[in-house]
């Protein structure tokens, strides 16, 4: 691929992938064939974790969604999953749980919102994004349904600047969301948190490649999805209050969010099993990778 092309970096499947403005693909390692996962299965057919796969989901993505191009869609009426990260913060939303959220879009970066709906759209169909650039068209989306972006001329990725920004736009309970490939940002938001005299619910989502030297940072998190990594499952089994899920495990590390959680569990119309376990809760249909490149 030439070096000149602008291109997004994204987290799937248990690699890296580029997807270049032309919409070629390349991926930066092989995706481990060990990575188990039944829920991506359900959803897009994938039988085996390859690379003609990881490039099969986001090619469907880009033609059902606009993920990567002008045409992002960013209006989902529906929960895609019953604990995702943007499906529990749209509800905290709407609920006046929390007053802002700041999240990341592709073609936007960091993005800093009011309303609910705009979580969601941004958040339902998204992988963990590591760079991306900016799309007129999809700046142009979000500020129609009332998001901020931080940085419109180089679509920055930042939560900590994003966080900041909602402070000096008066919002005093913020939901944030953090990929833990950049864990980093959760201490300092606890920082800023402290400095500010605000509340910050750190959601820490997509965590199949994080690194074992993040776990001390991502223990920090209200919110943690453990995507397929096993080694963070049993790393912050000890501190969870709650697991959420079993074939993709969210952990619940506060009491704050443990109170919003149990609110949020009210409102589900699917039935629901409530047990004492010794944590982590798995069973075959698990999300596991036990070869992954950066564990």
């Amino acid at each position: 691929m030439a070096s000149d092309k602008r291109f997004h970096e994204t987290l799937i499947m248990g690699t890296v992938a580029r997807i270049y403005e032309d919409g070629s693909i390349e991926l930066l390692f092989e995706p481990p064939k060990e990575l188990h996962c039944p829920f991506r299965r359900k959803v897009y057919g994938v039988e085996r974790n390859c690379r003609e796969e990881v490039v099969k989901v986001l090619k469907l993505k880009m033609n059902l969604y606009g993920l990567f191009t002008p045409q992002r869609r960013l209006d989902f009426e529906k929960p895609v999953v019953s604990f995702g990260t943007s499906e529990i913060i749209w509800w905290a939303m709407e609920k006046g749980f929390f007053d802002c959220a700041v999240v990341v879009c592709e073609g936007a970066g960091t993005v800093i919102t009011r309303n609910p709906a705009l979580v969601h759209g941004i958040g339902a169909i998204m992988n963990g994004l590591l760079k991306t650039y900016p799309i007129a068209e999809v700046i142009d989306g979000i500020r129609k349904r009332g998001g901020v972006v931080l940085d419109e001329e180089n679509a920055t990725i930042d939560q900590v600047a994003g966080a900041l920004k909602a402070i000096e736009l008066g919002c005093r309970r913020i939901a944030v969301s953090v990929i833990g490939l950049r864990c980093w940002e959760i201490p300092e938001l606890r920082k800023l948190e402290k400095k500010s005299n605000v509340d910050i619910t750190v959601f820490c989502t997509c965590n199949t490649l994080t690194k074992r030297d993040c776990f001390e940072h991502i223990e920090k998190a209200d919110y943690v999805c453990t995507s397929a990594n096993t080694e963070l499952r049993k790393a912050l089994a000890g501190k969870a209050l709650i697991q959420l899920g079993v074939a993709i495990p969210v952990y619940i590390l506060t009491e704050k969010m443990r109170d919003t959680v149990f609110e949020y569990l009210k409102t589900l119309k699917e039935q629901i099993l409530i047990r004492r376990a010794i944590l982590p809760y798995e069973d075959i249909d698990t999300a596991k990778c036990t070869s992954c490149e950066w564990l």
